[in-house]
């Protein structure tokens, strides 16, 4: 029992001298919010986890989980508010490749997987009919060009993906319709773990540069109600596991 006053004497002795060397820190301390102390706590927490998370994406190959990665589709009638087509792509195969240097890659696009989502401009109900419409001839021509390709030919920084370095610039060729061109878009890479990544991206194309220009604005020269717009937007969420 001696022991134990002798110890708990010391403490509060050391707690004192504490207080009286540092009195600004404990009045800061005695005057700060809980809101103030759990922000603090929660900045110290992030920088702590920060430092600690030192997982980069490894050299080698990494292939596509078709069934966990989506390619979604925008596109509408520029003159009607809301007038706004949503669907989907499948992916059929993919892979990235990562050397120390550059990141290259292809990617083939199920065309013929295409899906309506959802309709803008009151045509709810008619999402088959749609469907059956951009798989033809006038646009897609699915039955003749069932699969697309996108060939990876640059991304910068050249750094390998890694918790500080996240954002980068991709470009590639998009063939489409039996025509290529060139592509650039910003592109984000999280790691996940080890072998696992997840890719996100936002491409905006204009759709008559690959030959599509039923109902295009630049091909009558005039907006109308009946005119579709020639940007479509394409929403990419990719999982790729080594």
């Amino acid at each position: 029992m001696k022991n134990i006053l002798i110890v708990a004497g010391v403490l509060v002795l050391l707690a004192l001298v504490a207080w009286f060397f540092w009195p600004e820190a404990a009045a800061d301390d005695a005057n700060m919010t809980a809101v103030e102390k759990a922000e603090i706590m929660e900045r110290d927490n992030t920088e702590m986890e920060q430092r600690e998370s030192v997982m980069v994406m490894e050299t080698g190959t990494y292939s596509a989980n078709t069934s966990d990665s989506t390619i979604e589709w925008s596109a509408g009638k520029p003159a009607i508010a809301g007038y706004v087509h949503h669907g989907t792509f499948a992916i059929d195969s993919g892979s990235i490749n990562l050397s120390a240097s550059e990141i290259t890659g292809e990617f083939v696009i199920d065309v013929e997987s295409l899906k309506v989502t959802s309709l803008g401009g009151g045509k709810v109900g008619q999402e088959s009919a749609l469907e059956g419409h951009l798989k033809s001839d006038r646009f897609l021509d699915t039955e003749t060009h069932s699969t697309a390709t996108f060939v990876i030919t640059d991304v910068s920084p050249k750094v390998l993906p890694g918790p500080d370095a996240q954002d980068y610039t991709a470009t590639g060729e998009l063939t489409l319709k039996g025509i290529t061109k060139e592509v650039t878009f910003p592109m984000k890479v999280v790691v996940v773990s080890e072998s696992e990544v997840r890719v996100e991206a936002d491409i905006e194309i204009n759709r008559t540069e690959w030959g599509i220009n039923s109902g295009s604005a630049t091909i009558a020269e005039e907006i109308t109600d009946n005119i579709i717009g020639d940007t479509v937007n394409l929403n990419l969420s990719l999982k790729l596991t080594k």
